[in-house]
């Protein structure tokens, strides 16, 4: 009897930190298909997105993890600096999305999951990162409208919140500066993600759509 077929799930920056760690721990479980901007598939440029659904076909779901960090006061932030903000953060996903969505769609629906940062429903100034922080309340608007248009389709977009997550990548200096804030006393890891990434990949998250859903350990309380 042949073996059930596994669905297909794309990683987006499954190269490095969070996505290598979801892509390494969800392999056993998915047609696990990674993607990195390091090994030239920059989702930033709808050309490659379609080339790839045409090659690997819709995937069942799609977590999308790139997003570069920066710690400067915002008038120092450069031209240069905004550009890779928003290319990491926010182009990548939407450019993809516009071929993605549709092709789920097509399909009868699908998972897509994306990653925020904690404190983004704070209405406060952040003075910590800030142009991150902005472009990252403008990821949250982005998949809240999105989620909207799209779960009449059966497509549910929802978004992740971590706190201080701690990986070989991560801006370990600024998170031990924080450390002390978060009331569990620790800094997080990738594998704290795992048990919320596999409800909202699993049928037991179908009526989850268009949430914010923070890991942080309670720092943003």
């Amino acid at each position: 009897m042949d073996a059930v077929r596994k669905k297909p799930l794309w990683i987006v920056g499954g190269s490095q930190g969070i996505g290598k760690y979801l892509r390494e721990s969800l392999d056993a479980d998915y047609e696990l298909h990674s993607f990195s901007r390091r090994e030239g598939f920059d989702f930033a440029e709808e050309g490659v997105v379609r080339e790839l659904l045409v090659d690997r076909g819709t995937p069942f779901a799609w977590i999308h993890c790139p997003g570069s960090f920066l710690e400067v006061p915002l008038l120092e932030t450069s031209a240069q600096d905004w550009e890779e903000l928003l290319r990491s953060n926010l182009w990548s996903f939407l450019n993809a999305a516009k071929t993605i969505l549709p092709a789920m769609g097509d399909e009868g629906g699908g998972r897509v999951l994306t990653f925020g940062a904690a404190a983004l429903g704070q209405r406060r100034a952040k003075l910590r990162g800030p142009a991150y922080f902005a472009v990252k309340e403008a990821l949250l608007s982005v998949v809240q409208s999105l989620a909207k248009e799209w779960a009449p389709r059966g497509v549910l977009l929802n978004l992740i919140s971590p706190g201080l997550i701690a990986h070989e990548h991560s801006a370990r200096e600024s998170q031990e500066r924080m450390r002390s804030k978060v009331p569990l006393g620790r800094l997080g890891n990738p594998s704290d993600l795992l048990g919320l990434v596999r409800l909202l990949l699993s049928p037991q998250g179908s009526y989850l759509v268009g949430q914010e859903l923070v890991v942080d350990g309670g720092l943003s309380l």
